[in-house]
């Protein structure tokens, strides 16, 4: 019994080494490029490099020729408005980042169109002016906005899928 596992196991083993994957069992969030250029009016952003980092992490290649397709992507626009006051003291604020990206293959023909990702969280201002106010807020907009690079390479994964799978049936008609 011990050498019909084995086996089994070993067989196994080599077609996950060469690649083999059974139907169906693609990530269901959908594929990115194997290669990407991004552009982007101040690529040396924060969003922008945590963007190319979070992309690179999940196995694209970030390059700088015309013959990969062009990841556009906008400076997030920050959004911040006062809800109401809460009681013990102080406002209910809404944090906001927004930012719109597309993709277009080498030829400038656009792949997934302009798409706009916004993400929002709600805190409690206390209204007063201090540098601990001031830094909770700071971290308040680092955590929206690694939010923000997860629900854009979220969303590019998806419109990406889309379009492929688009690109095939309009191929196979």
């Amino acid at each position: 019994m011990n050498k019909r596992v084995f086996i089994a196991l070993s067989g196994l083993a080599v077609l996950a080494g060469c690649g083999f994957q059974l139907r169906g069992t693609e990530d269901p969030l959908g594929q990115l490029p194997k290669s990407l250029r991004i552009e982007a009016k101040d690529p040396y952003s924060s969003i922008v490099r945590k963007i190319t980092r979070e992309l690179t992490h999940h196995g694209v290649q970030i390059v700088s020729t015309t013959s990969a397709p062009a990841l556009k992507l906008t400076l997030p626009k920050v959004a911040q408005r006062v809800l109401g006051p809460v009681s013990g003291g102080g406002d209910q604020t809404e944090l906001a980042l927004e930012m719109t990206y597309s993709l277009s293959d080498q030829i400038r023909i656009s792949m997934v169109p302009e798409t706009e990702v916004r993400v929002t969280l709600i805190y409690v201002d206390s209204n007063a002016a201090t540098s601990a106010e001031h830094q909770s807020v700071t971290q308040l907009r680092e955590s929206l906005e690694d939010s923000l690079v997860q629900q854009v390479v979220t969303s590019l994964r998806v419109r990406y899928q889309q379009a492929v799978e688009q690109t095939k049936k309009s191929k196979t008609n």
